[in-house]
């Protein structure tokens, strides 16, 4: 996919993006589980909040996918990240997190939950590094479900 562009961007500038907030939440909406994606209101305050960093895929000129994390020293959670379903299985997945983590120094600790029943995220996140640390039990709702804890640690190469 040639025609993608990945741009990492951190508070405050996020919050001085438009629309930014309604685009990530139609995004998530499309494709996360009924009930389960962040609304506008929460997109809104979170883009706005000190130590937040999102990374952002356009397609085409258009947002097609978002990776949303909180950045304290070494360490970075990784609060959610989506792909609009449309373009979901084409790697924009892959490359939005590789890009991500690229910007991020040397030994910093990377976590992120999934959904136990999302193999395929799974997949993506071990070719990027991560291991499975945990499992919190029913962390999801919207169905009910348990997340396992995954974490990489940034090499030095």
């Amino acid at each position: 996919m040639t025609n993608a562009q990945t741009q990492v961007i951190s508070a405050p500038k996020l919050g001085q993006m438009p629309d930014l907030a309604k685009r990530c939440a139609a995004i998530a909406q499309a494709a996360y589980p009924k009930d389960a994606a962040w609304s506008q209101a929460v997109f809104a305050q979170d883009l706005t909040t000190e130590k937040r960093v999102y990374a952002l895929t356009y397609y085409e000129g258009r947002l097609v996918g978002y990776l949303g994390a909180i950045k304290v020293l070494d360490q970075v959670d990784i609060t959610g990240i989506a792909i609009h379903p449309e373009l979901q299985r084409r790697g924009l997945a892959f490359k939005l997190m590789a890009a991500f983590l690229a910007t991020l120094e040397s030994a910093t600790e990377v976590f992120l939950e999934v959904r136990v029943s999302n193999v395929p995220a799974q997949g993506l996140y071990r070719k990027l590094g991560f291991k499975k640390i945990g499992v919190r039990p029913e962390y999801y709702t919207h169905p009910v479900e348990d997340a396992l804890l995954m974490k990489a640690v940034i090499s030095g190469d």
